[in-house]
C-alpha cells in the first residue's frame, strides 16, 4: 500500500516539476513552493503546492502527516530518475 501511494505520489510530483520546473543536464528537476490548504481540504488529503499543482495524500499516511505540518511554508521538492525499475504491487 505505501508502494503504491509512493508511487502515485511521484506521479503527481513528476507532473508538477513538468509544470513549473525545469528539467537540468543531469535529468533532475528542484522546485520551491509553497504548500497550502484549506481545513476541509486537509481533512480529504488535498494540498496546493504553489499556483500550478495539487497532491492528493491519504489521510493518515506520512505525506499526508508531512503536508499538514507543512502548510503555509515553503518546501523544496527534488525529483530524479529512479536508479532502477521496480515492480508496483497491490494490497488489498
Amino acid at each position: 500500500m505505501r508502494t503504491a501511494m509512493l508511487g502515485w505520489m511521484v506521479f503527481a510530483l513528476v507532473l508538477l516539476g513538468l509544470g513549473i520546473g525545469r528539467a537540468s543536464d543531469r535529468d533532475e528537476t528542484i522546485v520551491t513552493v509553497a504548500v497550502s490548504s484549506a481545513d476541509h481540504e486537509v481533512e480529504e488529503g488535498y494540498f496546493a503546492l504553489g499556483d500550478s499543482a495539487t497532491v492528493m495524500a491519504k489521510p493518515g499516511s506520512d505525506l499526508h502527516r508531512f503536508l499538514t505540518r507543512q502548510r503555509g511554508r515553503k518546501v523544496k521538492i527534488v525529483l530524479t530518475e529512479a536508479d532502477s525499475r521496480e515492480l508496483s504491487r497491490l494490497s488489498r
